[in-house]
């Protein structure tokens, strides 16, 4: 390492340490407002993790002042900006029951939903958070139609909706990937009900649904088995009708076997 990289190491750690320790010093100091510019200075320049420690430190003095709103909106930003959504979330919750009648809530409870849409999981975990934030989305929507966000929402709206239809399907197809396929006949059918709209995600349950039919019926004891393969042949009769040409020809030719074996045996019975 040569001596001017050096040189540059030292001034940089001296210049962090300075700051540091300069930050350190504003926190515990009493000067509020000196402390209230270097963090709106903070927030403004990108230095959100000291804009956090600072507007955090503000809130109990401020509160019931002139600058309460200003602060308590900052300090959720400044946790929104670091990543730490949840707590950013509850913060602008926060903001709305307590500022109601404040310009700044209608900000505040879109953001209180966008937390809980950037905290939503992927499809295959739990989605609790991505009910709670299409719930809090709609509240948005409901309260402020005429707001500029209202677009936004209704496009977190939908990308939640389809990782919760998304999860839903890969729950009911998993019971036929098992091979438990009552259980699939009854899952499958339900998020067809339910999600009568989807057309992609519906076709493949239909399709599944088929297929479970028949595994379903060639398993069943003899004397369950004609109700069994009538069902079936209603089910695929529904599913032909609407997406046979949708279809790619092996799925079709394969479930027109299946097809034509299960009105054979319930000829036969």
């Amino acid at each position: 390492m040569n001596n001017k990289i050096l040189t540059i190491i030292i001034i940089v750690c001296c210049l962090l340490s300075s700051c540091a320790s300069k930050h350190k010093k504003l926190l515990s100091s009493n000067d509020n407002d000196a402390k209230y510019e270097a963090a709106v200075k903070a927030y403004n320049e990108g230095d959100y993790f000291h804009a956090d420690q600072l507007f955090e430190n503000l809130l109990l003095y401020f509160r019931g002042k002139d600058k309460a709103e200003d602060v308590n909106m900052y300090y959720g930003k400044s946790l929104m900006k670091n990543g730490d959504y949840y707590s950013a979330g509850y913060q602008f919750e926060n903001f709305v029951r307590w500022f109601p009648y404040s310009p700044k809530a209608e900000q505040a409870l879109y953001l209180s939903a966008y937390c809980k849409y950037m905290d939503s999981p992927e499809y295959s975990l739990d989605q609790t958070l991505s009910y709670e934030s299409m719930k809090a989305f709609q509240n948005f929507i409901d309260k402020y139609p005429q707001s500029d966000s209202v677009k936004r929402a209704n496009k977190y709206l939908d990308e939640l909706r389809i990782k919760i239809i998304k999860k839903d399907y890969v729950n009911a197809y998993n019971y036929y990937k098992t091979g438990a396929y009552q259980a699939a006949q009854v899952s499958l059918k339900d998020f067809i009900n339910k999600y009568a709209d989807q057309t992609e995600y519906r076709q493949n349950a239909m399709y599944y649904m088929v297929l479970s039919d028949y595994n379903y019926a060639m398993k069943s004891i003899e004397s369950k088995q004609k109700e069994r393969w009538t069902n079936m042949i209603m089910d695929y009769e529904r599913y032909e009708a609407l997406f046979k040409k949708f279809t790619d020809k092996d799925k079709i030719k394969d479930l027109q076997t299946k097809y034509a074996y299960a009105k054979k045996q319930v000829a036969e019975k």
